[in-house]
């Protein structure tokens, strides 16, 4: 086990925000001189769609007649739309728009949301949980379109739908990008072909090492332990972003330490016996408070899914990139892969209590 290492540089750490990071928080005065929060009760657990309208110029204008115009289509959506601008207010009145309109005289939420300064407007959607889905800097003139595009997809993951007993999972999209996870598997392909018996804990290795996994007798998996730094600050980055936060949200716990990340492959007949198991149960790993798996290469393998039989027969199978977090005392199994070869990056965190 170890310790969280430091963050990674503050260049890297604080850099730009992008898709699937959480949000900054952002509260500023209205038109009418109130304070809107964007993590407000009243606007929280929906789609937010935030116009950045640094001033008024022809670019902004065009974005702006966009969304006037398929205003029907974000109601449908259940969107919140904001406008944000540099502007005073009686500029911004001028404009009488049909959504609410924050002033960031400062400049400083403009900066927080990696938005543009001077004449082009930005656009910035998130999620219902206040991570970001897309930010949208080009064309102005079809920034609403692309937004209602993105909001349709966001409305076919969110189905109303009655739920049985579920087991107390959290799933996150979006934690590693598409091309984070090639990169991970491109890791695992091309490093770290070094084999060593299986055992627990940390071993002093200097570069990255291939482990087989036989769990119950299972002959269908092998580890791949993150040891050299550029990955390790990659995915260290990814998870004080866009995770930890989220579990502490969650579990009302605060992430400290963890083992030394790994990313599993499943291939080929799994073989043993056919059962769950507990990721706290020994011991010596009696420490663990979550376990985490990101899918790498969801669309590329058949089967593989997680279930908690003590809750039912769900099925988890997250979208590649998505982290999946549960309590290390659960019940669990990962599904014998029917088809194609299953990446997935693996971690065991805990904290100080």
């Amino acid at each position: 086990m170890a310790q969280l290492p430091p963050p990674p540089p503050r260049t890297q750490f604080n850099a730009p925000l992008s898709a699937g990071d959480i949000a900054p928080d952002c509260a500023l005065k209205s038109l009418g001189g109130d304070i809107v929060d964007l993590r407000g009760d009243g606007v929280a657990g929906h789609p937010m769609v935030v116009l950045f309208c640094p001033r008024f110029t022809a670019p902004v204008l065009a974005a702006l007649d966009g969304f006037r115009a398929r205003l029907e289509g974000f109601a449908a959506s259940h969107a919140r739309l904001f406008a944000v601008t540099l502007e005073p207010a009686a500029a911004a009145l001028e404009q009488v728009l049909p959504f609410p309109v924050l002033l960031d005289r400062s400049g400083d939420t403009f900066r927080d949301f990696n938005a543009n300064h001077r004449d082009q407007p930005t656009v910035v959607m998130l999620r219902p949980n206040h991570h970001v889905l897309a930010i949208l800097k080009d064309a102005p003139e079809a920034q609403a379109q692309q937004s209602l595009a993105l909001l349709e997809r966001l409305a076919a993951e969110r189905q109303t739908m009655l739920m049985a007993p579920h087991p107390p999972v959290l799933i996150v999209p979006d934690v590693l990008s598409r091309t984070d996870c090639e990169r991970l598997v491109n890791v695992y392909r091309t490093r770290g072909n070094v084999f060593v018996e299986p055992r627990h804990g940390d071993d002093g290795m200097a570069t990255d090492y291939k482990m087989r996994i036989p769990e119950y007798g299972r002959g269908d998996r092998i580890d791949h332990w993150l040891i050299e730094a550029d990955m390790n600050n990659l995915i260290e980055t990814r998870l004080r972003r866009r995770l930890f936060p989220e579990i502490r949200r969650a579990f009302q716990y605060q992430i400290t330490r963890r083992e030394r990340m790994r990313i599993g492959c499943y291939e080929g007949m799994r073989g043993g016996e056919l059962h769950g198991h507990r990721d706290d149960s020994e011991a010596i790993v009696a420490y663990r408070r979550f376990a985490m798996s990101v899918n790498l290469n969801t669309e590329a393998f058949e089967g593989g899914e997680l279930r908690f039989p003590e809750f039912g027969d769900q099925r988890y199978r997250p979208d590649t990139g998505a982290a999946i977090v549960f309590s290390c005392s659960l019940l669990h199994e990962a599904m014998h892969v029917t088809a194609g070869t299953r990446y997935v990056l693996l971690a065991f965190l805990f904290g100080d209590r």
